[in-house]
């Protein structure tokens, strides 16, 4: 539901954002003369202790999916709380229905009766590349399957199972906390995409999540070419309680940007986010503004913006693979968050845009509501688009 993150540290839902409580001892970033840190939420785990059981634990607890710059992911505890809702698998597995029930209907058809000869790995490689998987990952699952089943009866349960065992290998490497480094004040975020990929909401999502944690967050409106992506900006910053600015319509996004920076240090923020207009890429004058605003903000701070991430939307299959590599090329995208996978025989895109850019996917959405966004999960997803019960 997949900045330093800790991985596993979150749950979301929260409209208001909770205080963050006094700890009895200084925090290590009261110690560095930063903030408070932020307040652990249900479900969360603490920075580890230098001496586990003899004091408290000590930074910012982050929430779930992201990690500090400096430290690596954990696992989350299992909570015994009972569940009133579906799980997040659960949600996963409903929301790539349609890309499971279209890949291994076609897969069972395929062996119904017939063994495993080059013919039928032929056949059932081309028919995973058609799924969007990509040729590199069919060619593994076929060369996988292969090895174990050729010249033997095969069934679209062995199928399965190897091709999510396949899948997961392709994407465990690019299932990583969004890292915050929160030596800089404020992280910069820049989040970019083409229109319709849910830019906007994502932001919002991303805020409660952070927000709700108990950093203070700042949501910057640089899509100056869409009224309703600033009116609609300016929601999700006081539904989370976060700090806000934006501009007229029209105006020039990059010196929105040096603004924002601006007032976010001015105002000790712990994380800005800054939203950006619904670029095409193949419209040259909305890259070389997106380059612009890039610029202005690493004359602000040489490493700004320290995170950079591209909203893909899963309905658009191939051209997703694209559009990775053109905003890659323009604004350094360092990670990815994919969006509308439910509702969409698509959904493999993921694992061919993982197999080819190899950067980190940190969140997928398969939902408009506030918790359909979700650290992202190798073995769920790959186990989701198998059409595999979860664990």
């Amino acid at each position: 539901m997949a900045l330093g993150f800790i991985r596993k540290i979150f749950t979301f839902g929260k409209d208001e954002p909770s205080p963050a409580p006094q700890a009895a001892e200084p925090t290590a970033l009261e110690a560095d003369g930063h903030d408070d840190g932020a307040a652990v939420p249900e479900g969360a785990l603490a920075v580890p202790l230098d001496e586990p059981g003899t004091k408290e634990p000590e930074g910012p607890q982050l929430p779930k999916g992201f990690a500090l710059a400096e430290e690596e992911p954990e696992s989350a505890p299992v909570s015994d709380a009972p569940q009133v809702r579906l799980t997040w698998f659960q949600r996963l597995r409903a929301g790539l229905s349609r890309t499971s029930q279209q890949l291994t209907g076609q897969i069972a058809a395929l062996f119904t009766k017939r063994k495993l000869d080059e013919d039928t790995l032929e056949e059932l490689e081309e028919l995973l590349i058609q799924s969007d998987l990509g040729v590199e990952t069919a060619m593994r699952i076929t060369g996988a399957l292969s090895s174990e089943r050729y010249g033997r009866d095969v069934t679209g349960e062995d199928v399965s199972r190897i091709m999510a065992g396949e899948i997961t290998k392709v994407l465990a490497p690019v299932a990583k906390p969004l890292k915050l480094d929160l030596a800089h004040k404020p992280h910069v975020i820049l989040v970019v995409g083409v229109n319709g990929t849910g830019k906007t909401t994502t932001i919002g999502k991303l805020a409660a999540k952070l927000s709700g944690s108990g950093l203070k967050v700042m949501l910057a409106a640089g899509d100056t070419f869409r009224a309703a992506a600033i009116e609609q900006l300016k929601i999700w910053a006081d539904r989370t309680g976060s700090g806000f600015i934006g501009t007229k319509l029209g105006a020039d996004a990059a010196g929105l940007a040096f603004d924002a920076f601006q007032q976010a240090k001015a105002e000790k923020a712990d994380v800005l986010i800054i939203d950006t207009a619904g670029r095409l890429q193949n419209k040259t004058e909305l890259m070389a503004e997106l380059e612009k605003i890039v610029r202005v903000l690493g004359k602000l701070d040489p490493d700004a913006p320290h995170t950079v991430l591209q909203t893909l939307d899963a309905t658009t299959g191939q051209n997703a693979l694209n559009q990775v590599e053109i905003f890659r090329n323009v604004a350094g995208v360092s990670g990815l968050i994919m969006t509308k996978l439910d509702g969409t025989a698509r959904g493999g895109i993921l694992v061919a845009i993982s197999a080819k850019h190899k950067l980190p996917v940190y969140f997928i959405g398969v939902g408009e509501g506030i918790d359909d966004l979700e650290p992202f999960e190798a073995e769920d997803f790959a186990r989701a688009i198998a059409g595999i019960p979860e664990a």
